[in-house]
Formats: structure tokens, C-alpha cells, sequence
């Protein structure tokens, strides 16, 4: 499995790159393994500042939002239910990395993965 920090630590094209070719990868998978494998990335970033957490975020938003919109709807749904089996104090510092990142992500791309969130 890809080291999530690692990736993180990485400069913005090299970063791009990577998540890209890993999430392409986590699509294919199987709901479950989707699943355990971005807990687990999830989990690994408890070790990266909170710099390199937003930027991983940042990231991977950017390339969510290329997403056709079911995939997206997946994708969001998927990260919503791997957020919420994490332990209590990675949960909250993960839910705000988000919010956090979701503040600096352009307008078009925020709005676009607002609207794919799972309305419960």
C-alpha cells in the first residue's frame, strides 16, 4: 500500500501524479478493499503536519472533481464511510483538514464536490 505521508511530503505534480495513479487503482477495487485501504492511508496521515495534510487534500480534491459525477458520488460516499470508522481523534483532525481544504479549493471545484456529498 502507498504511503500516504510519503505522497504528502511530496512537491504538488509529483503529488498529483501519484494520487492519481492511486485512487485510478482504488476505483478499480472492491468496495471493502476501497474501503480498508483509505482508512488506512487516513490513519498514516496522524504522522504528516498539518500543512502536508491540506495539501494531500487539496490534491485529492482537485482530482476528485475530474471525476464523471457518479464515480464522484462513489468517491465522496466511499471517503464519508472511511472517515467515519476512524478513531475518534483521527476522525476530527481528518473532518477538519477537510473543511480546511475545502476553504481553498476554487469555487467551481468546492461546489462540485458539494454537490456529490451523501445527503443522509
Amino acid at each position: 500500500m502507498a504511503n500516504a505521508v510519503k505522497i504528502a511530503k511530496m512537491d504538488e505534480e509529483k503529488r498529483k501524479e501519484e494520487m492519481s495513479k492511486l485512487i485510478g487503482k482504488l476505483l478499480k477495487d472492491k468496495e471493502e478493499k476501497q474501503l480498508k485501504t483509505l482508512v488506512e492511508m487516513i490513519t498514516d496521515m496522524k504522522e504528516a503536519t498539518d500543512e502536508e495534510y491540506i495539501n494531500l487534500c487539496l490534491t485529492n480534491m482537485g482530482i476528485a472533481s475530474t471525476l464523471n459525477d457518479t464515480q464522484l458520488k462513489g468517491f465522496m460516499a466511499l471517503r464519508m464511510k472511511a472517515n467515519s470508522e476512524l478513531p475518534g481523534d483521527i476522525k476530527s483532525r481528518d473532518m477538519k483538514m477537510i473543511n480546511d481544504a475545502m476553504g481553498k479549493v476554487p469555487e467551481n471545484t468546492r461546489n462540485k464536490l458539494s454537490a456529490a456529498m451523501p445527503k443522509n
